[in-house]
């Protein structure tokens, strides 16, 4: 077994005990509507004081935690609310300790002059968005990709986690959990099962990433996929009824402009090689199509056929198709009636 197999079965036993107390939460916020209750990130930063924090010797992440900590402490949330602290999230990668000796120790001061001292002593900066504060790099530019037209992301920004915990997780590790996460509100709940959704990692063998560390609460499924991604240095972006993760180098999906294809209830590929793949479409159009006509797919020689790994479920055949191509490094083209993949 290897690696990810075995992580996803640790996770899992994570995941499930707290299937019930997070459902609870998850549908009371959808039935609340907004959290305009609770005071901004922006106003927190300013509000919460902060009587002491370290300054030298200690490395960024720890001085970070003990900020964290310190802002879930001394924060008086708004009658109603149950939202402390403040969440902070390092995105810039690399151990950094702050100076051996500080000049300059300061007490009782608002949160956001402590962030900017510690991360000014590390020459980082930090970002202020909706639920969080992000550390980056200060040529970092990177700003929250909002996909207003998504109804995938718009459904994952619905579903609020109260807690989060990653240590040294790898990406994988990190999304396998948020799926199986969202996966404890399917309960027939209409506007959370909606639209379909699915989760599909492209990404290079061999590369070394950085790896998730993460300490939220309350937070949107969406904003977490966010972190892990721009932590990880992959690309997150949604599809019509996927959320795809991919080298931001190599991210070559397309946007599905095919008409209305047959709907595939599940697609469960582990390893599969492309003929296996593409026989399991050939087999499977002629149970849906309403004439048993089977969908005509062909493939040009040449090139490479990596493993495809898939869990997919209420997807279009032409969106399933698409997948395939691009985890097997093939285009895929459309002529009139039969589908045509060609190694990259």
């Amino acid at each position: 077994m290897n690696r990810f197999v075995a992580a996803v079965f640790i996770v899992a036993g994570v995941a499930l005990p707290v299937c019930w107390l997070w459902h609870e939460k998850a549908v009371s916020e959808a039935i609340q509507g907004d959290k305009s209750r609770d005071r901004s990130v922006a106003e927190k930063l300013n509000t919460i004081i902060i009587p002491d924090y370290p300054t030298s010797d200690v490395t960024l992440e720890a001085a970070v935690e003990i900020l964290r900590l310190k802002s879930r402490e001394r924060d008086t949330p708004v009658p109603g609310s149950s939202n402390r602290g403040v969440n902070i999230v390092i995105i810039a990668g690399g151990e950094r300790h702050l100076p051996a000796r500080s000049s300059l120790s300061l007490r009782d001061v608002p949160l956001g002059e402590a962030l900017r001292h510690v991360t000014g002593l590390v020459n980082l900066k930090f970002t202020i968005e909706q639920h969080a504060v992000a550390i980056r790099e200060p040529q970092d530019m990177r700003a929250p990709d909002d996909q207003k037209g998504s109804a995938v992301q718009q459904q994952l920004g619905k579903m609020i986690r109260p807690t989060i915990q990653f240590q040294d997780a790898t990406l994988e590790e990190a999304v396998e959990y948020l799926r199986m996460s969202r996966g404890c509100l399917d309960d027939g709940n209409a506007s959370m099962t909606a639209v379909p959704l699915n989760f599909i990692l492209h990404l290079r063998e061999g590369i070394k990433r950085p790896p998730v560390t993460l300490d939220l609460k309350d937070i949107p499924i969406s904003e977490a996929l966010r972190y892990c991604a721009e932590i990880s240095n992959a690309r997150l972006r949604y599809d019509t009824a996927a959320v795809i993760i991919t080298d931001i180098e190599t991210d070559l999906f397309a946007p599905d402009t095919s008409a209305a294809s047959p709907i595939l209830p599940t697609v469960e590929f582990q390893d599969a090689t492309l003929a296996e793949a593409l026989d399991f479409v050939r087999i499977k159009s002629r149970e849906l199509n309403p004439d048993h006509r089977e969908t005509s797919i062909t493939v040009k020689p040449g090139g490479t056929s990596p493993s495809i790994t898939l869990s997919l479920k209420n997807i279009s055949i032409h969106e399933t198709l698409r997948y395939i191509a691009e985890l097997s490094s093939h285009s895929l083209s459309l002529e009139g009636p039969a589908y045509e993949l060609r190694p990259l």
